[in-house]
Order: C-alpha cells, then structure tokens, then sequence
C-alpha cells in the first residue's frame, strides 16, 4: 500500500458526568492503546495517519488532546464540538464516514477502538493489540487486488461485518454507509454488513490466517459465529499480547 495509510482508532473515556478519577485511569488504558498503535505505524513503509474520535468530560479535553498529539496524532475536530455522552461507537464511525468521503474510493482505512477500556480489562487489551497488530502488518495484496473485497478482518460474520469491530474498510463502501446513532449498542458492528444478506462475508477477506492454527486453536474459514472466534490456545495469545513491552517483530 503505497504512501501513509489510514487508522480510526476510538476511545471513550467517560461522559460529563464520570468522576476525575475514573477518567484518570481509563485515559491511561487510552494512552497505553495509542502507543502500542504509534509502534506499530512507526514500522510501516510510509507510516500512517491515524485520527482520534474521542467522548470525554469536556474538561479534560486538554490532557486528551495532549495524549493523542503525544503520539503524532489527530483529533478528530467533530469529537471537540460534539455533545459529551455515551453513544456506544457512533463517533468512530462518524469520524470514520467523514475520512472515507475525502479519500479515493479504493483506499483502504483501518478502525480500532477502546476495547476493554470501561473494565480496564487487561484480557482485553490483549485482543485489542493482537486484533491490531495482525491487521497492520497483514499483507494486503488480495485485498488490492480484488475489487470485490471491500473489508478485512480476523473474523468476518456471515453476514459481512468484522466480530470485535477491528477491520479494514474501502473509503467508497465506507462512504456510502449510513451512520446514525442508535440505542442498540451492537448495530455498530453490524453496520459494514447487512443482515438480510447470507453471502456478505463473500465481500470480506479473513485475516486469522496470517497466524498458524496450532497458535490461536481457530481453523481458518470465509465466516465465523461469535462462538468460532475464541478458543483456550487464542486466550492464551491475548494474555501473552497484554503482557508485551511492545509488537512483534513482522511476520
């Protein structure tokens, strides 16, 4: 992929409400995801350009925003105007719809998220650093080259959105999306598929594979059930990414 690429990562930290403490810790957890994906970016050919949608007690927007540009990141400019509560991930992919509009339609963009944060889980800080890693480092070129292809990830749904919500997405699928806010928590991570659609991982290139099956316990296919996508030897592979000092060398 030539040039820099382009990652969504969000983060919630709280809305107006939530104690200073509370905040204090989960933009810690933030901060910890951030560089882990500053490492990662500074081992990519061309590097990557990475913008921060964020929901966090509007006082604390200065020591977010210093986080994030710690990093050699953006702010994403509708997160510092928008109203501070929980809407589950409508920001991220607010922010993910705006950037896709203003890129070539064959351009692909990475989303993560805060995985764990409200817990301070470390389990799942493990998934969100390996989710993470595989994905940037993936080779792509099945991806490029096949128009057909508009989204990866490590475990497509059948019905063509990514379990765990981190995936590549081309700016043009992504772009004709509509992103509204919802009460259903989960209709964020439904929102690259379709529901009605039985063959939408057709349009999804698996990403599990970039892993030897005897390392995660998962055998590589097109599609997966939620229940397909852990296994004991994958738990393993989270704790082990929680505890690293940083990624892995490439594959």
């Amino acid at each position: 992929m030539p040039g820099a690429r382009s990652i969504v990562y969000f983060g919630y930290l709280g809305d107006e409400a939530t104690d200073d403490r509370v905040v204090e810790q989960r933009l810690a957890y933030m901060d910890g995801q951030m560089r882990w994906l500053a490492q990662l970016v500074a081992a990519l050919p061309g590097g990557a350009q990475v913008l921060v949608p964020y929901v966090a007690p509007r006082r604390w927007d200065e020591a977010v925003h210093a986080r994030i540009a710690a990093h050699g990141f953006a702010v994403d400019p509708l997160s510092v105007a928008a109203e501070r509560r929980n809407s589950f991930e409508y920001p991220g992919f607010r922010a993910l719809k705006v950037l896709a509009e203003t890129l070539p339609a064959d351009e692909p963009i990475f989303y993560a998220h805060s995985k764990g944060i409200v817990e301070l889980a470390h389990s799942k800080n493990g998934l969100f650093r390996l989710h993470s890693h595989l994905a940037l480092t993936a080779d792509l070129d099945a991806f490029r080259r096949d128009p057909a292809l508009t989204r990866a990830g490590l475990f497509p749904s059948r019905y063509g959105w990514c379990w765990y919500n981190f995936f590549w997405i081309r700016a043009g699928h992504m772009a004709r999306l509509a992103v509204e806010e919802s009460e259903d928590r989960y209709a964020f991570e439904a929102l690259i598929g379709d529901r009605s659609d039985t063959e939408g991982f057709r349009g999804v290139l698996p990403l599990i594979d970039r892993l030897p099956a005897e390392a995660t316990g998962i055998e590589p296919k097109r599609w997966y059930r939620p229940a397909e996508t852990s296994s004991p030897a994958l738990i393993d592979l989270y704790r082990a990414y929680a505890a690293m000092d940083g990624p892995p060398p490439s594959r």
